[in-house]
């Protein structure tokens, strides 16, 4: 057998892992060609079939397994090493790749990273917005900002505060209702995976039979529809702020959520990260702390529209 190197094993992981080759083109960055390619020469190699390839994807064959459980080993201690040399650097200069959700990376972000930029030109940023959760094993992300009541315990960072929501629609849309009854509205739901917190349980049970204009697993997407008059949607208060929404009710405060920045430890002491995390927390506390009317505008009274000073 021809000998492999670890370009090989990452084409057989990307694939193993997403389960097909387009997938794995897109995680690598390259085209499907070329990840086919790459995968039929390592079977080439290795002499026997990696996968089977089935109409619902690529499944592992005996020797794939073996082969996918070498390549995870020798990936932990290659980014297991890595990890510990970077965590050693004092310097203020290179790369950190921080993860977030895409409402407080469009909404919070900019404004931090962009102070953080003047303090640290050094210091590159780059940002990857999902709403699914990075490995930081893996290091598919340095740092991560994710809404979480349960961090898991091999990372390390602090509890930055907890987001507060509420209920909110646009004037244009309760402009002549007679009831803020909650199950005569129209609603804006949040789907999976935004609606399997205990804010969306909370109000699938508040407005039971309702009826369901829309719904979208992305909060700045729930927010235009609202703020296009299409129904109501819970929304983070930060999000609601200097927007054209009014106020109806707001969550109940234990169903708050709490907001953590977290990193690996092997990173937390290394120069660039422990100044991006601070910077980060003290600039996310700010944000998000400042006491504020509801909406810091409009309320909706069982009439009409009010402000809400």
């Amino acid at each position: 057998m021809d000998t492999l190197d670890w370009n090989d094993l990452r084409y057989l992981l990307a694939v193993a892992r997403s389960g097909s080759a387009a997938g794995a083109a897109r995680a690598l960055g390259v085209s499907h060609a070329t990840a086919l390619r790459r995968i039929q020469a390592l079977e080439q190699v290795v002499g026997s079939p990696l996968f089977d390839r089935l109409q619902t994807g690529y499944a592992l064959t005996e020797s794939g397994r073996r082969f996918v459980a070498m390549g995870e080993a020798f990936e932990r201690a290659l980014l297991d090493t890595q990890r510990e040399i970077e965590g050693q650097a004092t310097e203020l200069a290179g790369t950190i790749r921080f993860t977030t959700t895409d409402s407080l990376g469009y909404s919070l972000m900019p404004d931090i990273l962009a102070a953080f930029r003047a303090r640290y030109p050094g210091i590159t940023v780059e940002m990857k917005v999902t709403n699914a959760r990075l490995d930081l094993e893996r290091r598919e992300a340095d740092v991560m900002l994710r809404v979480t009541d349960a961090p898991p315990p091999s990372w390390v960072g602090r509890r930055l505060v907890r987001l507060d929501a509420a209920l909110y629609a646009a004037p244009a849309y309760l402009d002549g209702r007679e009831t803020r009854a909650l199950e005569s509205l129209d609603w804006l739901m949040p789907n999976s995976p935004l609606g399997q917190g205990a804010v969306a349980e909370w109000l699938r049970s508040r407005i039971g039979g309702a009826r369901v204009a829309a719904s979208a697993d992305s909060f700045l997407i729930l927010r235009r529809l609202a703020e296009r008059g299409l129904g109501v949607a819970v929304l983070p208060k930060f999000l609601a702020r200097q927007r054209r929404l009014v106020w109806l009710e707001d969550v109940p405060e234990d169903l708050s959520v709490p907001l953590w920045l977290l990193t690996h430890p092997d990173l937390r002491h290394a120069g660039r990260v422990h100044a991006f995390m601070e910077h980060v927390a003290q600039a996310i506390r700010a944000a998000c702390e400042t006491p504020e009317a509801p909406d810091d505008a409009q309320v909706w009274t069982a009439d009409h529209v009010a402000s809400a000073g």
